[in-house]
């Protein structure tokens, strides 16, 4: 069967990014110390009882007297039905704090479960990630990635059902002291899950995806303009911006890398990532799902990818067009010669050439000799020198061969 002259592998420069969450950090919240917070109508699914990881970007400009004195992320009161909920706050001498409700192994409620670092460990106008965890049998806190206390509770959380969560301020509404925090606040995340320190440190100084496992409140303040902020995940719970202000001051600035495909032949290899999927003419390919696929027909391939935090993004299409092709070399039925200003194709067994072309490495055709003759040579001397390709269509075959030109 006849087939038509095509050409290799081409890139296309074009750059796909999906799902805009997992993108670069744009904006975070600033909050005045005497009147800014986050409220929020409804937050059922933030009444966690069990295990709980609370996280958040803070610049604080100031603190109050005590450890407790500045609420971050504030989901306890006291006022109705007593003690209950918990807390993440900084204060005093740099100091971050974790408190929760607790309820002992036997169900009695225990008064506040504290947790409490070491003096310094925040520094004032300095983006610092903050976090604290309980798995049901510690609290842990950490600063930047790093423990840097723990305390010891078996038991669970008494959820806080009587005051929907706050940043920035006491959540508790009957009371006097509000506990206000001063400063800027990004990325804060709330998980039912104890996250561990590896998992802290692989994805605190980046966006994640909304979909993550154990994710139940995401609010990353990327909005252009306006009053509330949403929820990234599928919660649902819409913030309030009370006397707040946007800013384009934040932590950090980081994006999901584009995998890149390496082709060798056919063989194709994407950047290392934590899934993949290979893609033809933008359909999934059944069971194409590890690093390396090698392609078996011509058309465009992708490959869809999850890094280490979940965040998925595509390649850039790559063109195969060397399906079928044939490599020239030490072949019976063609051979090729690369001579001082010519190249010349001969053909054994009677195989009819049908034409000729050599193209640049960026596919584009620089000359061609259809239906040669007897010699089915080409003058090369015009041709600036460099590497090019040499493509051969006879009959039922096409032949190629990279060449350098003097």
């Amino acid at each position: 069967m006849k087939k038509s002259l095509l050409l290799t592998i081409v890139l296309i420069g074009v750059s796909v990014q999906l799902f805009a969450q997992c993108t670069a950090n744009t904006k975070s919240i600033t909050l005045n110390g005497t009147s800014s917070y986050v409220s929020f109508t409804t937050d059922s699914n933030l009444h966690i009882d069990s295990a709980i990881t609370v996280e958040a970007w803070i610049k604080p400009t100031a603190f109050g007297a005590s450890n407790f004195s500045n609420s971050i992320v504030c989901k306890h009161s006291w006022s109705l039905n007593g003690e209950q909920g918990f807390v993440l706050r900084c204060g005093g001498s740099g100091q971050l704090s974790f408190t929760f409700c607790g309820v002992d192994s036997l169900g009695a409620p225990q008064s506040w479960k504290d947790i409490v670092s070491p003096i310094n460990v925040i520094t004032l106008n300095t983006w610092t990630h903050v976090a604290a965890s309980f798995d049901g049998d510690s609290s842990r806190l950490f600063v930047n990635g790093i423990q840097v206390a723990s305390s010891y509770f078996h038991g669970t959380i008494k959820p806080n059902t009587a005051f929907p969560m706050r940043i920035g301020r006491l959540a508790d509404a009957n009371q006097t002291q509000t506990r206000y925090f001063s400063g800027q606040i990004d990325e804060v995340r709330i998980w039912k899950i104890a996250k561990p320190q590896s998992e802290i440190l692989a994805g605190y100084n980046r966006h994640i995806s909304p979909t993550s496992n154990g994710l139940v409140g995401y609010w990353n303040f990327n909005i252009a303009s306006g009053t509330t902020v949403p929820d990234q995940t599928s919660s649902g719970n819409t913030g309030t911006f009370n006397t707040i202000t946007l800013s384009t001051n934040v932590p950090f600035y980081w994006s999901t890398t584009l995998p890149v495909i390496t082709a060798n032949g056919l063989n194709l290899s994407s950047t290392v990532a934590y899934t993949y999927q290979w893609n033809y003419n933008g359909q999934p390919i059944t069971n194409a799902t590890t690093q390396n696929y090698t392609a078996a027909q011509n058309g465009t391939y992708t490959v869809s990818i999850t890094d280490s935090i979940g965040c998925p993004a595509i390649s850039n299409p790559v063109i195969v067009n060397s399906v079928g092709i044939i490599e020239m070399g030490n072949m019976q039925q063609i051979k090729f010669y690369n001579g001082d200003g010519y190249v010349r194709v001969d053909a054994n067994n009677g195989i009819d050439i049908k034409n000729i072309c050599i193209y640049n490495c960026g596919g584009s055709l620089i000359t061609e000799l259809k239906t040669p003759s007897n010699s089915n040579t080409i003058n090369t001397e015009r041709i600036i020198p460099g590497v090019y390709l040499v493509m051969v269509m006879t009959e039922n075959d096409i032949y190629r061969s990279k060449i350098f030109i003097k």
